[in-house]
């Protein structure tokens, strides 16, 4: 078990703040180095109650073997794993953005430590698709240690193959996406997924909010499973699950919206405890 690991679990109150591909109010294009770097900055100047902040991004291969960080399958309507990375950069920027290497953002997180919290920002990395899942795994324990990054997928069969090659590292199966012949069996074991955490060797599960029903937290309590929840972005309800102490990580595109959120529930805390009354010196 990681210290991100531990920390969550001793301190279930403190939750983690991450910034989905990330995405801030200050950016235009996500998943972008512009991006990463908005977000690592207001993450840096997150109250020290919260938990450590986090930036969500995903992960792909190109045809000639770079892991790069881009969220669709396609662009221009032609598969990322078809294209290499000069092509599928010089489509990008053509549109006006950047496709950054996996590398870039591993190098820059290494070397960005904010000064009040003396400590990185953590990588919540996605990977897309089976299959490079060894190439990943070399890249982030190369620049980060295992404190200061998770790995999480859809795919069942990547969540137990990182498990399997570096069981230090902390791996997650995603929830909320349909697939497979049985539509409805898919469903069921995105409500129910305690099986497939027992198969894939699962440390968190990252549900989409709309799956938080029919005691989904305290079933995942009862396995002592963290929870992430995906993308939560209207105010009330990032108020209602950032008051949790089942939930490890709230993910979202308003990253400002949820620190100034945690900051207000820590104020109102701190006024509603009852105050000390000193007895007189004798």
């Amino acid at each position: 078990m990681n210290r991100l690991h531990r920390i969550s679990l001793s301190q279930p109150r403190h939750i983690s703040i991450v910034a989905h591909r990330g995405n801030t109010a200050q950016v235009k294009s996500e998943n972008t180095i512009e991006a990463f770097s908005a977000a690592m900055s207001i993450l840096g100047e997150c109250n020290t109650h919260s938990g450590i902040p986090q930036i969500e991004f995903d992960l792909r291969l190109s045809r000639d073997g770079y892991v790069i960080i881009y969220h669709d399958r396609t662009i221009d309507g032609m598969e990322v794993s078809d294209l290499d990375y000069p092509q599928l950069q010089s489509m990008a920027q053509s549109k006006g953005f950047e496709i950054p290497l996996f590398e870039d953002l591993l190098k820059l997180c290494r070397d960005f430590v904010p000064a009040p919290l003396q400590r990185r920002i953590a990588l919540d990395i996605e990977i897309k698709e089976e299959g490079y899942e060894e190439r990943v795994i070399a890249l982030a324990t190369q620049y980060l240690s295992y404190d200061n990054f998770v790995i999480k997928s859809f795919n069942d069969a990547s969540v137990r193959k990182i498990k399997d090659l570096d069981p230090q590292i902390k791996v997650g199966l995603l929830l909320g996406k349909v697939t497979g012949k049985f539509p409805l069996l898919s469903i069921l074991t995105q409500f129910f997924p305690e099986y497939r955490i027992i198969k894939t060797g699962a440390d968190f599960v990252a549900p989409h909010f709309r799956l938080l029903r029919f005691g989904f937290l305290w079933r995942m309590k009862l396995m002592n499973i963290e929870v992430f929840v995906w993308t939560v972005n209207e105010e009330r309800r990032l108020v209602k699950l950032l008051k949790s102490k089942y939930i490890a990580a709230v993910i979202t595109d308003r990253p400002e919206l949820a620190l100034a959120i945690v900051a207000r529930l820590d104020r109102s805390k701190s006024l509603n405890q009852p105050k000390v009354r000193r007895l007189p010196a004798r």
